[in-house]
């Protein structure tokens, strides 16, 4: 029986786990974000898993108005089975493949109260190719609707619905070896858009897409400005993006955090130095027509010490 083809040209068993090359920070992981800006709730989540270190990475951040959900552990990995589902979950974060490229299904358990959301893709899922960055073998996302709820132990409940995204990597993985990138996810009612910029050496890559109900259409030219908070690490607090697709549709969009706790910084460092990650959820306007919309940015920078 033949395979099924999704229109990127990537196959249904990309949804599920790859044989691990023999390289020791191989690594395969799938990501979700998402923004209700009704109820100002927002957040994202990863599960990556290392097979040639034996651990694997979970990380679940929800920001509400009152407080942020902040979960991240690295459990030692035993065993390692291709049962996507199984390797997918612990005590508190599961993720469950419903059906591939199109539904997933995302749960997060505490005391306090039980968050549940489905990921439904809304416009078909992007390739960025094999070799489309230097972190990664292969890399695909998808712009999404997202419902479901958040469930107080006290009985309140709030229901959610907005945009999000997700995306999934697989292959050989070093932040390090880069001077910076910057990323971004673009939520819009009738239009969404990803990308990412590297920048190692003398080298600039840029990949990413736009999507609409038609389709996906690369995106060829891409200038961010970012500007900084007054913190002591400097956080990217804001940013512009002026970009071009190859259909000659050209979008100017305008960043902001959501509040000033909806972001959060990640650092790991290595002999000589160390690098920063900053994921913000933020607000999205559309200088072309003055839409609102939601979304993701995203820097990393390395930093050397001499």
């Amino acid at each position: 029986m033949a395979e099924n083809v999704v229109p990127s040209g990537l196959i249904e068993k990309d949804e599920f786990l790859h044989s691990p090359t023999n390289e020791n920070k191989w690594r395969e992981s799938y990501y979700f974000n998402w923004v209700d800006l009704t109820n100002n709730i927002s957040g994202f989540s990863t599960i990556g898993l290392l097979p040639n270190e034996k651990r694997r990475e979970f990380v679940f951040l929800l920001f509400m108005k009152s407080k942020n959900e902040i979960y991240y552990r690295e459990p030692e990995l035993l065993s390692y089975s291709n049962d996507v589902n199984e390797m997918l979950k612990d005590k508190r974060l599961i993720y469950r493949l419903v059906k591939p490229f199109k539904i997933w299904e995302l749960n997060y358990v505490t005391r306090k109260f039980k968050f549940e959301i489905i990921f439904e893709a809304r416009y078909p899922t992007y390739n960025f190719g094999v070799g489309s960055s230097s972190s990664w073998h292969q890399h695909f996302e998808t712009s999404g609707n997202i419902r479901g709820k958040v469930k107080f132990q006290n009985g309140e409940q709030i229901v959610l619905n907005g945009y999000g995204q997700r995306d999934k990597s697989w292959g050989f993985r070093d932040w390090h070896q880069f001077e910076k990138w910057y990323a971004g996810h673009f939520q819009f009612k009738d239009w969404s858009a990803t990308f990412r910029e590297d920048y190692y050496g003398d080298n600039v890559a840029l990949s990413g897409h736009t999507s609409n109900k038609n389709g996906n259409y690369p995106i060829t030219k891409m200038k961010v400005d970012t500007i900084t908070d007054s913190d002591q690490f400097k956080s990217p607090i804001s940013a512009v993006y002026e970009f071009e697709n190859n259909d000659g549709n050209t979008f100017h969009i305008k960043s902001k955090r959501i509040s000033k706790r909806s972001y959060i910084r990640f650092v790991r460092e290595f002999p000589g130095g160390y690098t920063e990650l900053f994921e913000q959820m933020v607000t999205m306007e559309d200088v072309n027509t003055g839409e609102i919309g939601s979304g993701m940015m995203e820097h990393l920078r390395t930093s050397h010490i001499l």
